[in-house]
């Protein structure tokens, strides 16, 4: 009778352990948060009708302290960029890419993220409009895969250190074509009867739930107060 009392006393300490371990792994996957975006129009509202849309996922780690960032795109095949070293590349802009831009409203600090599918990525701090503060700094993961030859995936970790406090506020934006057939799409784009395509007009980005998504703090990130 002892030895089943002891045996019975186990198994309930072994269920409790386990029941524990299952509740602090749901609690850690239910912190996390996911959000998608698909970029629908050109960047004077016209909706686009030649490709599938370009989508978005931001996700969160489990602590909070990088930002996850997937984009699933169309690939138009234009010329890649002179270096074939994946890596930080300057003025990406004028190459087949995919940009977002975060931005907290009450300081006009913004961050500028460009990638392209062929492994090269541009960051880029700025204050107010268009005036840089940092460019050229490094990511910790950039990868780019081709599932098909019209498709290509690229996933980014960004870390906390290359943030404004306060973040709010978000455009996404997508360019490829050359010359006169040079295309430029926007997750929230300008009016119809806007002249030309300015992804630097702040008053067009709309609100983000940024803080759950990064543990983003009341400071600016280290490469901001750094020089």
């Amino acid at each position: 009778m002892i030895n089943d009392k002891k045996i019975f006393k186990n198994i309930l300490i072994y269920i409790i352990i386990v029941a524990f371990v299952v509740f602090l792994l749901n609690r850690r996957r239910t912190d996390t948060m996911t959000m998608k975006f698909s970029i629908e129009n050109l960047w004077n509202s016209t909706p686009i009708s030649n490709h599938r849309p370009v989508e978005i996922t931001l996700s969160s780690t489990n602590d909070k302290s990088h930002l996850l960032v997937e984009i699933d795109a169309p690939f138009f095949n234009d010329p890649a960029p002179s270096s074939s070293s994946p890596g930080p590349y300057p003025e990406l802009w004028n190459y087949e890419v995919v940009e977002l831009f975060f931005l907290a409203s009450s300081t006009n600090h913004y961050v500028e993220l460009e990638f392209s599918p062929h492994g090269h990525y541009l960051v880029l701090l700025l204050t107010d409009r268009r005036k840089e503060l940092k460019q050229m700094l490094p990511l910790p993961y950039y990868k780019v895969e081709r599932p098909s030859s019209d498709r290509w995936i690229g996933r980014a970790h960004i870390p906390r250190s290359l943030f404004p406090a306060h973040v709010d506020q978000f455009n996404a934006y997508a360019i490829h074509g050359q010359a006169d057939k040079r295309t430029y799409e926007s997750l929230y784009p300008a009016p119809t009867n806007s002249e030309k395509p300015d992804f630097h007009r702040l008053e067009l980005f709309q609100t983000l739930n940024f803080d759950s998504l990064l543990n983003i703090g009341k400071n600016d990130g280290d490469h901001w107060r750094n020089n």
